[in-house]
């Protein structure tokens, strides 16, 4: 058995190396992977359909236009190929592919804090 002393150091070992690594800033760079972190940090487990219907709202009240089927698609598209496997591969959210379930991995409150302050920034 592990002391929880350790476990506890090597997760924010973990947590720590991570804020280090390229994959990690690059899965940070999207405004549509911040603004998928700040839904599942919100609301958390989360379909990869309504993730994109997230951002399909997003983006339309951005334009000032109605979203169109067309729109969602291209999320649905983006998210399935770009943006879920990045943010999984940095470690930053689990995607089961099978069930379509995508989950916040635990953040580092600065983490957290970063992605809720770009993305509120974002609105105004």
């Amino acid at each position: 058995m592990v002391a929880p002393e350790k476990t506890d150091r090597r997760a924010a070992s973990s947590a720590s190396s991570r804020l280090s690594e390229d994959r990690f800033y690059d899965a940070l760079s999207s405004v549509q992977r911040r603004r998928v972190l700040y839904h599942l940090l919100e609301e958390g487990e989360t379909p990869i359909e309504e993730l994109a219907t997230v951002l399909t709202g997003w983006e339309a009240t951005q334009r000032g236009t109605m979203s169109t089927p067309a729109d969602h698609t291209k999320h649905h598209l983006a998210l399935h190929h770009i943006h879920l496997p990045l943010l999984a591969e940095a470690g930053l959210v689990a995607w089961d592919r099978e069930s379509g379930a995508v989950t916040p991995e635990s953040l580092e409150p600065l983490v957290r804090d970063i992605v809720r302050r770009s993305v509120e920034a974002s609105r105004s």
